[in-house]
């Protein structure tokens, strides 16, 4: 694995290893310090493969391992989308390598998430249909949000407030929004399923960055339980071919 992502698509390996001592020293070897740097690469390569990888495009750390979404979202950041052309840079020019793509998802951590998200697509699918079912910009402006969330408020099967006649009341739209939203279930398959949205996401992303499919596997989807500072994410794994 070291010597997979330490390679270029023509097998060479080129490592900046600076080293320092006096040539006039018996004690001094170069032996050592070679052994040792190549035990250090391989541990790294097992422990913290993601970090292995950056260094090798000239960067540090292990943000490539980890794609970041919004809560109760399945749709890539910009900040995401560069990190996975990285990965997409460093895979093309590694053959021997493969990816796989974990999604994950947290019912506690992420359900108001999980309810604007539902919310949003239901005002889009509503300005689509006013527009008569053809295409529409993505994004709700200041303007037309309230409109939209009248529309989708009566549309919604849910108890409402009624007035001293039976008929729905008028209400503000921030009242209309929290309605909407306590009334929008979340449920641990939805959980599963956008866990599941989020590793196709990136593989498909990967996937249009002329990558092999038969390099880019999805693992199983993870529902994690709640965990400090969750944050909603895909996680990617090297292997060998």
């Amino acid at each position: 694995l070291a010597v997979a992502l330490l390679a270029d698509r023509n097998g060479v390996i080129d490592i900046n290893l600076p080293i320092s001592g006096s040539l006039n020293d018996p004690q001094f070897s170069i032996g050592p310090l070679i052994f040792k740097a190549i035990v250090n690469l391989i541990v790294k390569a097992i422990t913290s493969p993601f970090s292995l990888l950056a260094s090798a495009l000239g960067g540090a750390g292990e943000e490539l391992s980890v794609v970041a979404f919004q809560s109760g979202s399945a749709v890539l950041l910009p900040d995401a989308r560069t990190g996975l052309d990285k990965v997409a840079k460093a895979l093309a020019e590694r053959p021997a390598l493969t990816l796989t793509v974990v999604g994950t998802a947290s019912l506690e951590a992420e359900r108001d998430g999980a309810r604007k998200e539902r919310l949003r697509q239901m005002l889009q699918a509503e300005k689509r249909r006013a527009n008569g079912g053809a295409p529409v910009a993505l994004g709700i402006g200041p303007a037309e949000y309230p409109v939209l969330l009248k529309e989708v408020y009566k549309r919604a099967d849910f108890p409402k407030p009624r007035n001293l006649i039976g008929l729905a009341k008028d209400l503000p739209p921030a009242e209309m929004e929290a309605l909407l939203l306590a009334n929008i279930p979340v449920t641990a398959e939805a959980m599963r399923e956008l866990a599941l949205q989020r590793g196709v996401a990136v593989r498909d992303y990967l996937v249009g960055k002329q990558l092999s499919a038969e390099r880019l596997f999805l693992g199983a989807a993870k529902t994690l339980p709640p965990e400090p500072q969750f944050k909603p994410r895909a996680e990617l794994n090297l292997a060998m071919r």
